[in-house]
């Protein structure tokens, strides 16, 4: 893993980590919990599907076990007592134009102080790309190193209300040019890792083809004000019995928040 780009521009990419029999496993298996690609759809708009825990099937917990995900996840958050945040699952359907990102936006809002600490009080989103993606193609876009101005922005701020509206309108708040924003165009397999102050968005699939992603996320059990809004919001309630059942008994603490 390039920590380096990680920390300046704000993601890296990891070739190669999944194998492709892999892939097509959760392909298959996203596939199997939506609808057709080509079925009538009650919303013709909606060609994006996320589906959030709780997500059946026991390959969840199969992906969870994994010790090079896990090493990564410590690594980045010089975590100490990891935690899952979630496991989400995507597929982009070819859709009709207009293509391009479909909403920039930061998935959270943290002080410097938050992403500074040790281990981090933050998380970090690890992205899973379950087939090769070409230009125009679904591909996750982001505005390189915009989490420096998103963070610069957080400095200047005293109350959680601040961080409300950052997290609402980052583009004006932090002051981003979401003309320097770019795709990724990872190969199959590949894993995407990225800061979620980083400005980002997924983008409309010009393709014929669909796009598949599964990505886990991770916090450490000493991000407190995290976890005080994830309990409240009662987001962990929502991990299926069938995911701590087929974790190993070693792994199970991955859920105790």
């Amino acid at each position: 893993m390039d920590i380096d780009q990680l920390e300046q521009q704000g993601y890296t990419v990891v070739p190669g980590f999944l194998a492709r029999e892999t892939t097509g496993r959760i392909r298959r298996h996203i596939d199997s919990l939506l609808p057709t690609i080509d079925a009538p759809r009650q919303d013709p708009k909606r060609w994006l599907t996320t589906l959030r825990h709780p997500i059946p099937g026991a390959i969840m917990a199969e992906l969870l076990n994994s010790p090079a995900l896990l090493a990564l996840a410590t690594e980045c958050l010089q975590a100490r007592s990891l935690r899952l945040l979630e496991q989400v699952l995507i597929r982009s359907d070819p859709q009709p134009p207009p293509y391009g990102p479909l909403g920039w936006h930061v998935d959270y809002a943290f002080f410097p102080h938050q992403y500074e600490a040790v281990p981090r009080r933050t998380y970090f989103h690890m992205v899973h790309c379950l087939n090769t993606v070409t230009p125009g193609g679904a591909a996750f876009m982001i505005v390189p190193g915009s989490h420096h101005l998103t963070y610069a922005a957080s400095a200047r701020m005293r109350t959680a209300e601040d961080l409300r509206q950052l997290r609402l309108d980052p583009v004006a708040t932090a002051g981003i040019d979401v003309h320097k924003g770019i795709e990724i165009c990872a190969d199959e397999g590949d894993l995407l890792i990225f800061n979620p102050m980083a400005l980002h968005s997924g983008s409309g699939n010009a393709t014929e083809q669909p796009r598949y992603v599964y990505f886990a996320s991770f916090f450490d059990a000493s991000a407190t004000a995290l976890w005080n809004e994830l309990r409240e919001a009662k987001y962990r309630d929502g991990f299926p019995a069938s995911l701590r059942e087929n974790l190993p008994e070693d792994l199970r603490p991955l859920l105790e928040w």
